[in-house]
């Protein structure tokens, strides 16, 4: 995701200033509210906090701060505290003091996102859920997305994200209607150009249970009536319907087909609906207009769920029993151009969306491949077990984790070991003394609910963060290059 950048030398970055900008009298002396100190010579930025007798840290004064952001006077850079602590109150009477970190080169590196593979480092809203999903041409996957904003996500062959169409409206399902996207809801059906984005054509209707769209004609099943447009924005017909609980409707290339949940179908055969044997019935789930004229059925049948592809005619051209572990699906989305599906399987736990493409068949049996497949694990909190981030139900807490520092260059001596820890913020992660002083961000990743953080290493660092819709993984090395630093006391 991001490697830190490189720095300019502080310290060197420091008498530079000051000797281009020579300062007055009344500018080298501070104030009992300002202090002046000299940083390690070490590339880096600084974090600088007032601290109590106790030890207590009251106020962060500067984080992962860059040279160039201190005033600078010719014994030093000051730092100025206003006496008041991080609630913005005044402190008791006292003596405090100013200590910090100059955080040297450390690298930060994203590794990965856990239980949501449709989460990539754009700055898209996040999916959290698969609502609906179809195929394009060229086997490209359009996505119905659960996000932030309603949106739909749309991918080459390769996975890679090629375009992001947002919506109006907050749609259930998403179907190929080329060059279109259409768009439903249980009350609008809309068209989407899927080149630019924009709205062809938006209808609403009551009930709606299922649409289709194809060269132009729509068809809506609106409660127990069918509505149809042989094109775009023309005055919907109504066709009377062969029974009273259609469930799907898909438009093929010679005609329409409409079918009720007990797997009963009925083509348009010039005004009337026929009907259409395909065979053994069962529990219809789903069902999609295919390549070649076909329909494809996604049934249940008995304890087994199977997928059929049938031609006008009720004849069927493969039946195929789904596998075990794919016997959860019970949506698909369908490719009008190639024999293609992408099958949504969802047990409970975690959601799938896979896509198969099939080959000729060999002594009777139809060859599949399959060429896609993400998986998005819904969690509430997250845990780390032998290694992989798991889903939980309570939140388990990190403890700090020890580093051991490198010598400390102005004074040539062993630094103590740093305790380090993870604090969040509105702007993200952040690396923390175990004193609550945040030392550098890690991340920009906003509305945090969670973070974990393990050793790698003598002075490495993984770090996991949540928003509750994906776990990223960083990984932080050379935490040796931490130097503690003294500013001095405020009295």
């Amino acid at each position: 995701m991001f490697d830190r950048p490189g720095r300019l030398p502080g310290f060197a970055l420091a008498l530079l200033f000051v000797s281009l900008h020579p300062l007055s009298a009344q500018d080298d002396e501070t104030t009992a509210n300002q202090l002046s100190f000299v940083p390690p010579p070490v590339e880096g930025v600084i974090s600088l906090g007032a601290y109590d007798s106790k030890g207590k840290l009251v106020r962060v004064l500067k984080k992962d701060a860059e040279i160039t952001s201190f005033k600078a006077a010719s014994d030093g850079l000051l730092i100025d505290w206003d006496r008041n602590d991080s609630q913005g109150k005044p402190v008791p009477d006292g003596k405090y003091f100013a200590r910090g970190v100059l955080v040297g080169d450390v690298k930060i590196e994203g590794v990965a996102f856990h239980l949501n593979d449709w989460v990539d480092a754009s700055t898209d809203p996040r999916i959290r859920r698969v609502l609906s999903a179809t195929l394009l041409d060229a086997q490209r996957t359009v996505a119905l997305a659960d996000a932030s904003k309603p949106e739909a996500v749309v991918l080459e062959s390769n996975g890679n994200r090629s375009n992001t169409i947002p919506l109006p409206f907050s749609p259930t399902t998403v179907k190929a209607a080329a060059p279109n996207l259409l768009l439903f809801d249980s009350a609008e059906v809309m068209l989407v150009d899927l080149a630019s984005g924009a709205q062809v054509s938006r209808q609403s209707f009551t009930d709606i249970r299922d649409a289709d769209s194809s060269t132009g004609r729509t068809v809506v099943l609106s409660g127990s009536q069918i509505k149809f447009q042989n094109q775009i924005n023309a005055t919907p017909q109504d066709l009377k319907p062969p029974a009273d609980n259609l469930f799907r409707c898909a438009v093929s290339n010679s005609s329409i087909v409409v079918a009720s949940k007990e797997a009963h179908l009925w083509k348009l055969d010039g005004q009337q609906f026929v009907p259409i044997d395909s065979g053994d019935g069962g529990e219809l789930l789903d069902m999609g207009a295919g390549a070649s004229d076909s329909v494809w059925l996604l049934m249940k049948t008995n304890a087994e769920t199977l997928l059929k592809q049938i031609e006008p005619s009720g004849k069927i051209r493969r039946e195929i029993e789904l596998p075990p572990d794919l016997q959860a699906v019970t949506r698909f989305g369908v490719s009008r151009t190639d024999d293609a599906l992408l099958l949504i399987s969802d047990d409970g736990t975690t959601q799938r969306v896979i896509g198969v493409r099939f080959q000729a068949a060999d002594q009777g049996k139809s060859i599949w491949e399959k060429w896609f497949e993400r998986t998005l694990t819904p969690f509430k909190f997250f845990d780390l077990k032998e290694g992989k981030v798991v889903a939980t139900d309570t939140k388990t807490d990190s403890p700090p984790v020890s580093v051991k520092p490198a010598n400390n260059p102005m004074e040539n001596s062993r630094q103590s070991l740093f305790q380090l820890s993870v604090v969040t913020d509105e702007t993200g992660a952040w690396v923390a003394s175990v004193d609550g002083l945040p030392l550098f961000q890690v991340c920009e990743t906003k509305n945090i609910k969670q973070t974990r953080w393990i050793s790698d290493g003598a002075n490495g660092l993984r770090v996991y963060t949540s928003d509750g819709t994906v776990v990223e993984e960083y990984h932080l090395t050379s935490l040796e290059n931490l130097f503690r630093l003294d500013a001095g006391s405020f009295d």
